[in-house]
Parts: C-alpha cells; sequence; structure tokens
C-alpha cells in the first residue's frame, strides 16, 4: 500500500496536538463572544472619546 507508505512518511514530523485542535476554537469561540457582548459599550466609550476630542480639551482635568 503505497498510501500507507505515504501516510507514514509525512506524519513523521510534529504529531497533531489534540489539546491544541480542542483549545483552538472554543479559544477564538470565546474571544468572538466577548467581542460581541462588550460591543456596544466599546462603541459608547469610543463615541465619547470622539465628543471629548473634538472640544479640543487636551488634558482630562
Amino acid at each position: 500500500m503505497p498510501l500507507i507508505r505515504l501516510w507514514k512518511r509525512t506524519s513523521r514530523g510534529r504529531r497533531l496536538n489534540i489539546k491544541r485542535v480542542i483549545l483552538f476554537p472554543v479559544i477564538v469561540y470565546a474571544a468572538y463572544v466577548f467581542i460581541d457582548s462588550f460591543m456596544p459599550l466599546f462603541m459608547v466609550g469610543f463615541v465619547i472619546w470622539l465628543l471629548y476630542n473634538w472640544t479640543g480639551k487636551r488634558r482630562f482635568w
């Protein structure tokens, strides 16, 4: 079977880490949920920051 021989040759390198394969989508989804849930807060903060900068004040106090 040349296919098995080819598979053994390609899998001789670094093996696939199962923990990394499972945790990567979980981390990406958690980041998406975090950004999606706090997006209105970020938008309000950005608008307040823009309005503050448009007034021409350079110091906070």
